[in-house]
């Protein structure tokens, strides 16, 4: 990109070249028309006095003086031809001593302002100037005519001396424009190259000390205004440096104070769940004992209805045990060889019971040739696989729930796509994104209906992402859902007996 100083250089001499040929052309139009004007002017006159003096040898018809003054004329500088014609045009003389036209009309329309109107006129072109007119005896008396022709080679010498000196002058004014527009580029562009390598300074880092001195016009008061920028911009820096200092300690603080809190809530958690689980076991373990004694219809209920609670309450603490443990990150997978297709029956088989109370039909669809040998953690994967089967079954009122398996092999791993699929309530599109949210559930009323704490989908959902797996869930409200756990497993041929 050219520079500041380039551009006013090259736009001052090109002003200066467009002004110079304007003015070069119209002075040279205007030396030509005045040139050509004193020629004409020239070459009349000198018509008119030989007009004058060959008045008497034409009145007396006296050829060899006709001849004389014709012959005087054509010693002019720059004569072509000096002619004298009688009152009928027919020439008397050319002013030479052979005389070869003598006799003959001179036929040209440069004669008819002589012949209709005694007046003088002038002809310009190929190179030649003819001036022509009548020889006055008295101002109704014509003798006869004159015509006189020149040649322009004069005229063209002193026009081209005219070129060449306006070229010269043009040139010098170009010359010295270029030269004062060099210096007035620099002058003026010498404080604007101070303050943009100043802001290239800034822009790479290296700040000098001070705003250089640009003078006392409009780009001095630039600099000036550019300086107290620089001086409101550190200070800002400045306090906005402390700010973020102070913000980040503050974040530092209440990081460490939320993880502290998440920790001790963790473990207390974790304790809890520990201390609650001890006495619970107590409870279930003599409920059980009960049962089995002599006891009446009402006892046995009684009985059935402890342990039942007892149950939901021990499934609702090793819920948040194991949330407890995820969340403090003390969660850890085993990797052991295991059957996962043996694994869903037994969910399948398991959860029957509780299907077939609600009418609801549970089958399993294992993609055939996926194998089923694989490294895994057998307890968090049946966790996982319970989850979402359960709250398949829970919130399907009737219809049926499948559990269908499909997968892609990849040289010694697998990525297999678990789908639970229900004919269930539905979740509403704007609530899918919270349904793995821990204690969250789709609508207030959920929890009353079909119960539980809305821990289920997020532990799920964290074990999915500790075995490098996700969740995803498509569904529409009325006609049912799908979560689908993808996760690729290493196989486990050599591990398990009869896998395929």
């Amino acid at each position: 990109m050219s520079s500041l100083r380039t551009k006013l250089v090259v736009y001052t001499v090109l002003i200066v070249l467009a002004v110079a040929a304007a003015i070069s052309g119209i002075s040279l139009t205007l030396a030509y028309k005045n040139s050509a004007d004193a020629y004409e002017r020239h070459v009349t006159d000198l018509a008119k006095t030989l007009g004058e003096a060959i008045l008497e040898p034409l009145y007396e018809f006296d050829i060899k003086q006709l001849r004389q003054q014709a012959g005087s004329a054509l010693a002019s500088e720059g004569a072509i031809r000096a002619l004298i014609l009688d009152a009928g045009t027919r020439v008397l003389t050319d002013g030479t001593e052979a005389n070869p036209l003598r006799g003959r009309r001179f036929a040209d329309p440069l004669l008819r302002p002589a012949i209709d109107h005694k007046q003088w006129s002038v002809s310009t072109g190929d190179g030649r100037i003819t001036a022509a007119g009548p020889v006055l005896a008295t101002a109704d008396t014509r003798l006869g005519y004159v015509v006189l022709e020149f040649s322009t080679a004069r005229l063209d010498q002193e026009w081209m001396a005219h070129v060449s000196r306006i070229l010269l002058l043009s040139g010098l004014c170009a010359l010295l424009a270029s030269l004062a527009a060099i210096i007035m580029a620099n002058r003026i562009t010498r404080p604007v190259k101070r303050l943009t390598d100043f802001a290239d300074s800034i822009r790479q880092g290296s700040r000098p000390q001070s705003v250089p001195d640009c003078g006392r016009d409009e780009i001095g008061r630039l600099a000036l205004a550019f300086a107290e920028v620089l001086t409101h911009l550190d200070r800002s820096n400045a306090d906005l440096t402390e700010l973020t200092a102070s913000l980040e300690e503050k974040v530092k603080e209440r990081t460490r104070a939320a993880e502290a809190g998440n920790k001790a809530k963790s473990e207390f958690l974790a304790t809890m769940s520990h201390e609650i689980r001890t006495p619970m076991n107590g409870v279930l373990g003599m409920a059980s004992l009960l049962e089995e004694t002599d006891l009446d219809e009402d006892q046995e209920l009684y009985a059935r209805t402890i342990s039942e609670s007892g149950e939901a309450l021990l499934e609702i603490i090793n819920e948040i045990l194991d949330f407890s443990k995820i969340e403090s990150g003390k969660l850890e997978l085993r990797s052991q060889p295991l059957d996962i297709r043996d694994l869903l029956s037994g969910v399948v088989r398991m959860l029957e019971a509780n299907a077939a109370e609600s009418r609801v039909a549970l089958r399993l669809d294992y993609e055939s040739g996926l194998p089923s040998a694989i490294l895994g953690d057998e307890g968090r994967i049946r966790q996982i696989i319970v989850n979402l089967v359960g709250n398949a079954v829970k919130f399907t009122e009737n219809g049926a729930v499948t559990v269908k398996v499909t997968g892609t092999g990849m040289a010694s791993q697998t990525r297999f796509n678990i789908a639970v699929e229900d004919t269930g309530i539905g979740i509403p599109e704007d609530k899918l994104a919270s349904v793995f949210n821990a204690f969250s559930q789709v609508n207030s009323s959920a929890t009353r209906d079909f119960g539980g704490t809305g821990l289920g989908l997020g532990i799920a959902s964290r074990l999915a992402h500790l075995m490098g797996g996700e969740i995803d869930v498509r569904s529409k409200p009325g006609k049912g859902s799908t979560f689908t756990f993808s996760c690729t497993f290493s196989t486990a041929r050599d591990f398990v007996s009869g896998s395929s």
